[in-house]
């Protein structure tokens, strides 16, 4: 928000309109215009561009790069995001909401990010991937060293709902995909995760390699910012979002939300 720009939470709500969450727009798959919301999938939380207060609010919760420990959230910090009452967008990529607790603000993509990527975990755990045939087959071509990743990852694929199969020389045919991606997000994010260097991948758990495929799964599907909700629209993921178990951040670790107490915000306006 530039240093003119203000919030008129006295105007009536904005309207908008927008195709169902679980299936966002082609169009919302544009270059975004604000920084920050789009990073590798596979997890990387130096890329993000939080404040640092809200690093300290939020702790990292998930480090996919790292083998250690998980840092503990503060989940007792979003214990009240189901009672919020939205109030609109900033740059049609966050939403602004009110609480009893004071005034936040979320990231949309990242938002949606957290309840794919818990609603993949818990999918691929039941063996009920949800699943979509394509089409038209999209013929894939791999590299050398994508060809070695894809042979050792393949069964992971299919678990995860993907219907593939080798089809001649170095290319793999994708029959299906997770239907929460459109066919034109298949392609890049299968390059994505056979990009992951063989060094890399054999260090890597069947749990890690389970997580990374889940967050990718979940970064390409999430709604992209630029992407105008409705008030409807913005209340169903406020309300998936209190549903999940690490509410705090996405998973490559980027904070879901900035909260402002109400202390704050009286001490700004020199009310105490």
């Amino acid at each position: 928000m530039g240093p003119r720009e203000r919030l008129d939470f006295s105007a009536p709500p904005i309207e908008f309109s927008v195709p169902a969450v679980a299936d966002p727009p082609a169009e919302a798959d544009r270059e975004p215009v604000v920084s920050g919301q789009q990073g590798a999938a596979w997890g990387d939380p130096s890329h993000a561009d939080a404040p640092v207060a809200a690093i300290k609010e939020f702790a990292v919760s998930e480090d996919l790069h790292s083998r250690a420990p998980l840092v503990e959230e503060r989940t007792d910090s979003m214990a009240n995001v189901g009672s919020l009452r939205p109030l609109g967008q900033i740059k049609e990529s966050f939403i602004v909401a009110s609480g009893s607790d004071g005034l936040w603000i979320l990231d949309q993509h990242v938002v949606h990010e957290r309840i794919l990527f818990e609603k993949v975990l818990k999918q691929r755990s039941r063996g009920q991937v949800e699943s979509q045939r394509l089409l038209m087959p999209i013929i894939i071509t791999l590299r050398p060293e994508q060809e070695i990743t894809f042979a050792q990852i393949e069964d992971e694929f299919r678990a995860n709902g993907f219907d593939l199969e080798p089809f001649g020389h170095r290319t793999i045919a994708v029959k299906a995909a997770p239907a929460a991606l459109s066919p034109r997000q298949v392609e890049a994010l299968i390059h994505e995760i056979l990009d992951t260097p063989e060094r890399e991948l054999r260090a890597l758990s069947l749990d890690d390699v389970q997580r990374r495929i889940a967050a990718t799964i979940a970064c390409h599907a999430a709604i992209k910012v630029n992407t105008p909700l409705d008030d409807a629209k913005i209340r169903y993921l406020l309300d998936e979002l209190a549903k999940t178990d690490c509410p705090m951040s996405c998973p490559h670790g980027r904070p879901v939300a900035l909260k402002y107490e109400m202390k704050e915000i009286l001490k700004a306006f020199h009310r105490i």
